[in-house]
């Protein structure tokens, strides 16, 4: 099918208005050609990044498909649009046999490498007249596709190369991977590509797990190899993941398709994204070239890269150099040279974050990589130091790609200090309370998270003040980080109950405060106390507890005494609230010095109830969710709007969203909501809707 022409917006108005009393042959004609529209556009934006209409005139031909297959739901079928985001599978992971093996690449990291592989391959053949096909090697994780009649039925990972585990669920959650493949595609399709996210929506997501108290991810691939895994496609699909075709296993019913060249162009026809940065190259200088624009483009593409896949071009050559248990012969990965070099670790030492989370951190001779002086390097946690065998006095290699955190990836010479290895802490290393130990989800290895819960804490302490000051937390206005370390300077807090005891005289004595700013801040103080009980449990940094979890928790519970008696069963029953949300705040609320702490802010006239809103409000019941910038409310404004007639306000999309309010520049959250076939609406309708 060809891409859909752009249409003037009163065109697709009349399209999508369809006339009450239609019959049955009417709706499944309109609703096949609905199908075949929104899968084009999804081509264009997706695929092709070329969007042919605007987000209105899609919200409307999705509305229009989503209310035809309710009214008809007889002529629902598998590859629709409004299917992409299925229910949640039961845990338990299938697997699924490939229909060939999913070789690994053999590495080259030199020029001399690259041409010896070349070497093998013209020995192999006999001949030098060779073509090469040159692809940029997406950092991201391998996947197996497969259609029959032009319909997905299938999405497995690599594992052994033999057997893959079954993603089909979350595969279908992925914009850039066609339901089902255009006219004139192959009986059967069996296709191999990469899963990957693109670096600003890794950013985005690691940005609202460390928001919550969770553990970030170590880079975009890891996230994605964990949200393929993912049980709930809803969950998965909020990781925005996105696919490039690289390879066929099987196919078919292809006719004219005798070069791996020709496999790529065709799969673009049948509407697969193909990365476009591919080169045609003949011998090594060629090749050389090839990998050496592609590495000169490698920090200004949106996703992550570390190399040059070269595969000989033709079919039968490749056929003729077969393959080795574990590689083809036909096929060799380049891998870009990372930024990377050598120093000496000076120290091994444990910081204690915010949250609580004890990660231990390498202090390095200072050394210039990747354009920057690195002097500290994550270990991420006390496994990877056991798996290094990392100590101090070891020179080691350290690796930084882009904006992520440097690493260090090898010890080179080992130190006679082996006795400063860094064990695991019995307690934390600042309070020398006990810690609570999770195991790390999502993570490529197996490994632990190991947090301190202990609310008095002192490295924790300047976070907490912080946060618990915030915006979205207590609001307490003028309470920023200079003030914060200043009070903590000359003991004047302790703890955040500590911050109602403030006096004027006290203030007065600190370099930042004259008698007008110190009685501003006391006010906003002050006005704290009243806040609502989900600001507060907010403002405690329980540990997964993001301020969503935290008005949900208000409301269900209604006051701090009743929630601080829950059990974990207790809390599970909440909507949205899973064991490891229950577990972290069973086990806050079970120590003395939280005990302590709730006393003080209770004697200090902090508010411990939740405002109950009446259950006939006019949106109660209903979630909004706000994405992109709105211009006459803030979002905070617009969410208290909500609230105050009754309804919530959402974090993410899902199936129980009630209306998406889409600001400028929205972005992927009303790419969800369209796929979801959620209402969407400016801000001009929900002022309406409030009012």
């Amino acid at each position: 099918m060809s891409n859909p022409a752009p249409r003037p917006l009163q065109d697709i108005s009349s399209h999508v208005r369809f006339p009450e009393g239609m019959d049955k042959n009417e709706a499944c004609e309109k609703i096949r050609t609905l199908r075949e529209e929104i899968t084009a556009h999804d081509h264009s934006y997706y695929v092709l990044n070329a969007p042919l209409i605007a987000d209105q005139e899609y919200d409307a031909l999705m509305q229009a498909l989503a209310a035809l297959e309710a009214a008809w739901p007889e002529f629902v079928t598998a590859d629709s649009p409004t299917r992409r985001v299925g229910a949640k599978v039961p845990s338990g992971a299938r697997t699924l046999r490939h229909e060939g093996r999913m070789l690994s690449l053999d590495n080259t990291y030199a020029p001399e490498e690259l041409r010896a592989w070349l070497g093998r391959v013209y020995k192999g053949l006999g001949r030098e007249d060779v073509d090469f096909v040159a692809e940029l090697k997406i950092d991201g994780v391998s996947a197996a596709l497969t259609y029959e009649h032009g319909v997905l039925i299938c999405g497995a990972t690599r594992g052994d190369g033999v057997t893959g585990e079954d993603v089909t669920h979350n595969i279908r959650t992925l914009r850039s991977v066609p339901l089902k493949l255009r006219p004139g595609a192959p009986r059967h399709v069996d296709v191999r590509g990469e899963v990957y996210m693109d670096r600003a929506d890794f950013e985005k997501l690691n940005a609202v797990r460390q928001n919550l108290g969770e553990e970030a991810f170590v880079n975009p691939r890891n996230a994605a190899g964990g949200a393929l895994k993912l049980l709930d496609p809803v969950e998965a699909a909020g990781r925005h993941l996105r696919f490039f075709l690289h390879s066929c296993g099987r196919i078919e019913g292809a006719q004219g398709m005798e070069r791996h060249s020709d496999f790529l162009e065709q799969a673009r026809g049948w509407g697969f994204a193909v990365n476009p940065h591919t080169r045609l190259c003949r011998g090594a200088d060629e090749v050389l070239a090839a990998c050496a624009a592609f590495a000169s483009m490698r920090d200004g593409l949106p996703y992550e890269v570390d190399g040059v896949v070269l595969k000989v071009d033709r079919f039968d050559d490749q056929r003729m150099l077969g393959e080795t248990m574990k590689s083809p012969r036909w096929a060799v990965a380049f891998k870009f040279a990372a930024y990377q070099a050598t120093t000496v670790v000076r120290d091994i030492v444990v910081q204690v974050g915010r949250t609580g989370v004890l990660t231990p951190v390498a202090e390095l001779e200072p050394v210039f990589c990747g354009g920057v002086t690195i002097a500290r390097a994550t270990l991420h946690n006390f496994d990877e130091i056991e798996r290094l065998g990392v100590a101090r006095g070891d020179r080691v290699l350290i690796e930084r790609a882009g904006d992520v955190i440097p690493k260090i990836v090898k010890v080179l010479s080992r130190s006679q200090d082996r006795a400063s290895v860094r064990k695991v802490p019995t307690d934390c290393p600042v309070c020398r309370e006990d810690f609570v130990v999770t195991a790390l989800a999502g993570q490529e290895a197996a490994g632990v998270l190991h947090r301190c819960v202990n609310p008095e804490c002192p490295r924790q302490l300047e976070r907490r003040l912080v946060h618990f000051a915030s915006r979205d937390a207590m609001d307490i206005d003028g309470m920023g980080e200079a003030v914060v370390a200043q009070l903590l300077e000359k003991g004047l807090v302790r703890s955040v109950a500590d911050l109602y005891t403030l006096k004027e005289d006290a203030l007065l004595e600190l370099d930042l405060f004259g008698a007008k700013k110190a009685g501003k801040l006391l006010a906003a103080v002050d006005k704290s106390r009243g806040n609502p009980l989900s600001r507060l449990i907010f403002g405690l940094g329980i540990a997964n507890i993001g301020a969503k979890a935290s008005q949900t928790l208000a409301r269900h519970f209604g006051g701090m005494d009743a929630l601080a008696r829950a059990g974990v069963e207790d809390i599970c029953a909440v909507p949205e609230m899973g064991d490891v949300s229950a577990s972290a705040v069973v086990a806050y609320f079970s120590k003395d010095v939280t005990r302590r702490l709730i006393a003080a802010l209770k004697a200090a006239g902090v508010n411990m109830q939740e405002p109950q809103v009446p259950g006939a409000g006019k949106l109660a019941g209903m979630i909004f969710l706000f994405t992109g910038e709105l211009v006459r409310h803030t979002r905070r404004e617009a969410g208290a709007r909500v609230r105050a007639l009754g309804g919530e306000v959402g974090l993410s999309v899902t199936q129980a969203t009630a209306y998406v309010v889409a600001g400028e520049a929205a972005g992927s959250k009303l790419a969800k909501a369209r796929a979801m076939g959620v209402r969407i609406i400016n801000e001009q309708e929900f002022e309406e809707l409030t009012a």
